[in-house]
Formats: structure tokens, sequence, C-alpha cells
């Protein structure tokens, strides 16, 4: 299906997740974080979908499950911040740029995991799966500036931590 397509169902979508999010939190929050999380879930399954219908049979199905996910992980939930700095680890060998790249994708990784949860779900959008503002906006209902304003405080954010560690030079 098309992309187009996506962007047109998206509300109705939402909608749905919304309503399966409700059904098993008291908290609209949490029933909000189940949509948003439901929407990417889609998004990144929409190109392996042939109807509208089955996106919908999908969207309610990811909610739930992701209603799940939700509960287990508030369940567990210690709060993780930058622990061991750049500057601390022993230096890489000759040649291995790919570990520091990795070493690098972690740490923006842990610094992504502390962003606050609205936060957190516009970064993964736009970080993870390459969405634009406008594309966020238009799936999560938010305006495009506030998506803007917040996707410049996660970035904000995270340089400040990749810059305390030690992993950024300024």
């Amino acid at each position: 299906m098309e992309h187009a397509e996506f962007i047109r169902l998206a509300p109705q979508l939402r909608k749905k997740a919304m309503s399966v999010g409700q059904s098993f939190f008291a908290s609209e929050d949490e029933a909000e974080d189940v949509a948003q999380e439901t929407l990417i879930r889609i998004w990144k399954a929409w190109d392996g979908l042939s109807s509208a219908g089955e996106a919908d049979r999908l969207t309610i199905s990811v909610a739930k499950h992701e209603c799940i996910n939700v509960w287990r992980r508030e369940q567990r939930r210690p709060h993780t911040s930058l622990s061991i700095s750049h500057k601390e680890t022993q230096p890489a060998a000759p040649g291995s740029s790919s570990l520091e790249g990795d070493e690098l994708s972690e740490a923006i990784r842990k610094a992504a995991s502390t962003l606050p949860r609205s936060e957190g779900r516009l970064w993964r959008l736009f970080a993870e799966a390459g969405m634009a503002a406008a594309e966020i906006s238009a799936i999560t209902e938010v305006n495009v500036r506030s998506v803007s304003t917040m996707l410049s405080h996660a970035r904000n954010h995270i340089y400040k931590l990749l810059k305390e560690g030690g992993y950024i030079d300024e």
C-alpha cells in the first residue's frame, strides 16, 4: 500500500488504537502511548499490508500487544542515564572506527531513553522511521510546529548527554 494511504488512514487507525488503550488503562497518557507506539509499528509494516481492512485488524492486534508491553515496562521501569563516559573507556585499537560508531550508537540510544515519553516517541519516528516533522504531525495529530520544537528539544538533550559523556568534543 502507498504511504499516502497511511497518512490518510492514520487518524482512523489512531482512534482504534486509543480505544484499545483506553479500555486497558485508566490513564489517558498510557492510552496515548499505546496509540503512538502502535502507529510506529503499523508504519514500519505498511509496505507489507495489502488493504485498509488488514491495516485495521493489525492495528487492533498490535495495540493489544502494546498494552501488554507498556504494562510490563511500567512494572520494571528503572530510570537510566549515561552511567559510563567515553573518557572512562579503554582507548580503541587502531582502525576500530566501527567499534567507536557502535559505542556512539549505544550512547545515543541510552541518551534517547532518558527523554520524556512524548519526546521519545517523536524522536523514534524521526530517527528510526525516518519520518519528517510534517509526517509525524499527520500521524500523531500534533501541530507541526510543536513536533519541530519537541524534536529540537530532544536533539539538544541527546547532544548535551553525549557531550557530558565525552562522546562529542566542543
